[in-house]
This record gives structure tokens, sequence and C-alpha cells, in this order.
């Protein structure tokens, strides 16, 4: 069984994500945390996660005693993942252990989010598909839905996108945060 090779340094992740044009995953890691053993035993042992990982992302794991670096992100806990831009920025945050499934449905939109920041938005689409179908009973299904009314009005310059994606929030989760922020869209024409 493969498993994640993780880097250790984010000077070389964010070279790495420059070169390859995939977004970081950020694991601050406590050795001593439960949820980060059971990140290891469970998540980041499941064939499916591994090869999701090697494909969409660069793997960066920095240890939880090592101060500089949480503090730069403000980490409060552990587990806590992040997904960073090309260039170490962070674009989405998830604390907590999370089984495989809601692991790569989160990682989803992570990447997404990424690829909305630099204009690639075909790139975008394609994570959003793939969260929305492949993890229809996912608690990140409202946050996708929104961002892909987001992805949409970036990419075709038309805020009826943004009144669409309310609609479908209205119709699917009306009591969810995301149709909330999406209500003021319904004044679109």
């Amino acid at each position: 069984m493969s498993s994640i090779e993780w880097q250790t340094a984010l000077g070389y992740a964010e070279d790495s994500s420059i070169a390859t044009r995939k977004p970081i995953l950020l694991d601050f890691f406590n050795p001593e945390c439960l949820g980060c053993q059971q990140m290891d035993a469970v998540t980041y042992s499941s064939e499916a996660v591994v090869n999701f990982v090697k494909e969409n992302l660069i793997p960066l794991r920095i240890d939880w005693n090592k101060k500089e670096s949480y503090e730069r992100y403000h980490a409060i806990w552990s587990p806590t993942l992040f997904i960073l831009d090309h260039h170490g920025n962070e674009v989405q945050r998830n604390i907590g252990f999370l089984e495989p499934g809601k692991f790569m449905a989160l990682m989803h939109l992570g990447i997404a989010k990424v690829f909305m920041t630099t204009g690639e938005f075909d790139a975008a689409s394609v994570h959003i598909k793939r969260l929305i179908e492949s993890y229809p009973e996912s608690s990140a299904v409202p946050e996708a839905i929104y961002f892909r009314g987001v992805n949409l009005y970036k990419q075709k310059d038309d805020l009826s996108q943004m009144r669409l994606a309310y609609e479908e929030l209205l119709k699917r989760y009306p009591a969810s945060s995301w149709a909330k922020r999406a209500a003021p869209y319904r004044l679109v024409a």
C-alpha cells in the first residue's frame, strides 16, 4: 500500500505548487493528538485518499511544535488542515478529524476555491461538480453550490448565476447559512 509523501518545508511546497499548479494541503500535525493519530490511521491510510492527494495536492506536514509555523496561520487546535494557494496563502481551513469521504469532499471545495482565485474557472468547475456529484450527503454541498454560482458569475460576468445559486440553495438547503448568504441575489433580475 502506498502512503502520502509529505513535504516538510513550506518553501519547497510552494515551489512544487507553482511548478505543478496543484494547491498545497498543509497539515498541522501533533503526534500526541488523538485526532491527528486518527487522520493517519483512518484517513491518510485510505488508498482513495492517498491517490486523491497525489493527483490533486502538494502535501505538506508541519509539526505542531514548530511555533513559528502555526503562529503564521493562527492554528489553535490540531489537526488543522489548510488548503493554500501556490504562494502559501490560506484559502480554506478545516479543524478536527475528517473521515475519508468528508476529507475528499472538503478538499475538492478548497481546490476549487484556489482555482477561482487564479482565474482557472474550468478547473474550479470540475472540482465543484465532483464534490456535488460524488458526495451528495456532504455538509460541504451547500457551500459548493454557493461557490458554483460565484465561479460561474466570475467566468461569465453574469450576476444571474448567483440568483440561480440562491434558488437552488433555497430549494435544497433552505435553512443553511449559505442560503442566507445568497439571499441578496434573489433581487437580481
